[in-house]
């Protein structure tokens, strides 16, 4: 439908207006171009949805890479690891050190972080401070803002025991790097997604541990845990592990991607 619309393609009849308006607000709003197709081209709409809803996420995923491209020698982190966080304790610097160097760069295999400590410490200003571009996602699961080529992703404000009550995927594949795998979009089509990027979890004490903080008493507990013990590094931070004030944390990289 839309792969011979080429940069100088010029539109003749109706329909192809429509679409050439729907391919301009994918770029930005995958939402507001599936809106134009249905509201003036509604009987095709009906038969097409699937194929259009693909086509304008393949539109929006390529905009988005080329942006990064373009981007890429304006954006950078005014606080990063770990010069800005020079008062972290030992202990949780040789964790974090230990999982950047070895689990950071990889795109299969790796093991998730998952730093369960009080509000208010500077766990989200720590994840935004690592190396490269990352998915945020706080408290919901958005399809729109998930991005396959970023470094990493950071998983705020979830309970572990309500991940998929919150819209997310199986947390096993999403916080394991399980590669391609289907997603729902709000319009009921499945969206394939490339999940190639180790994940951080960052979850309040006593608020979000679900049963990361309760020790396993039935078989399906015991296997869940063995499962998390061998896929993810698991820290329970003290009140002052961090002493970074989280309103002291400014970077010209969340402006451009928030």
């Amino acid at each position: 439908m839309f792969n011979n619309m080429s940069d100088d393609f010029i539109p003749e009849i109706p329909e192809e207006f429509i679409l050439v308006r729907a391919a301009e607000l994918a770029r930005t709003n995958v939402n507001a171009a599936m809106d134009t197709i249905r509201d003036d081209m509604p009987l095709d709409f009906s038969k097409n949805r699937i194929n259009y809803l693909k086509e304008l996420n393949h539109i929006f995923v390529r905009e988005q890479e080329e942006r990064m491209n373009r981007l890429e020698h304006l954006i950078f982190k005014t606080h990063d690891w770990p010069e800005s966080f020079s008062d972290c304790t030992p202990a949780l610097r040789r964790v974090v050190n230990r999982w950047v160097k070895q689990e950071l760069r990889r795109t299969s295999g790796v093991k998730c972080l998952i730093l369960i400590g009080p509000f208010g410490t500077g766990k989200t200003c720590f994840a935004k401070s690592l190396p490269g571009y990352y998915n945020y996602f706080d408290g919901q699961w958005r399809l729109d803002i998930w991005k396959n080529f970023t470094s990493y992703s950071i998983f705020d404000n979830i309970g572990w025991d309500e991940f998929e009550e919150k819209g997310f995927p199986n947390k096993k594949h999403i916080l394991t790097q399980r590669g391609y795998f289907k997603v729902p979009h709000e319009t009921g089509a499945l969206i394939e997604i490339n999940c190639t990027q180790p994940a951080i979890v960052l979850l309040n004490q006593g608020l979000h541990e679900g049963q990361l903080g309760r020790p396993p008493i039935e078989y399906e507990e015991e296997r869940e845990a063995k499962f998390w013990e061998e896929h993810a590094i698991i820290y329970r931070m003290g009140k002052h592990t961090f002493s970074f004030h989280p309103t002291e944390f400014k970077s010209l990289y969340t402006s451009f991607l928030c």
